[in-house]
């Protein structure tokens, strides 16, 4: 009896201290709400106009890439591809780094839709940063 109390004592201990592998892991899900290319068809000139984002899970891991498109003339100039950081809660950032300066891009897609806040960082310490935000369509 007493060894049967004493096993019963071990195999619940063991229970706690083991770490749970399932609990363990957060579930990742592919593509993010994010992925593919989205519009603004209000934009002004220097405004964001487009927005392509690849989205891939890797080894359990989210692997987020950006190009941005400003409005231009003739046509819009295009950033190059980006790396992003997918957020636990949901919504990616990415930072495009310029000649003149960078922009920080926060974006959280919402159905068809995407909230996009665009923080202007010049690289000259007399011009203050500014913040605008976009609503974007899925094209």
């Amino acid at each position: 009896m007493r060894s049967a109390v004493f096993l019963c004592l071990a195999i619940l201990l063991l229970a706690c201290v083991l770490p749970d592998e399932a609990g363990a892991q957060t579930r990742i899900y592919c593509p993010l709400p994010e992925h593919g290319t989205w519009i603004n068809d209000k934009a002004a000139p220097k405004e964001l106009t487009r927005l392509e984002i690849q989205t891939e899970c890797v080894n359990n891991a989210v692997q987020v890439r950006v190009r941005a498109y400003t409005k231009c003339i003739p046509r819009d100039c295009k950033w190059g591809w980006t790396d992003g950081q997918a957020w636990p809660g949901g919504g990616i950032r990415v930072v495009l780094v310029g000649f003149f300066g960078s922009k920080q891009f926060d974006l959280r897609a919402v159905g068809d839709r995407m909230d996009a806040y665009v923080t202007n960082a010049l690289h000259d310490p007399t011009q203050q940063e500014t913040v605008k935000s976009y609503v974007l369509r899925r094209e």
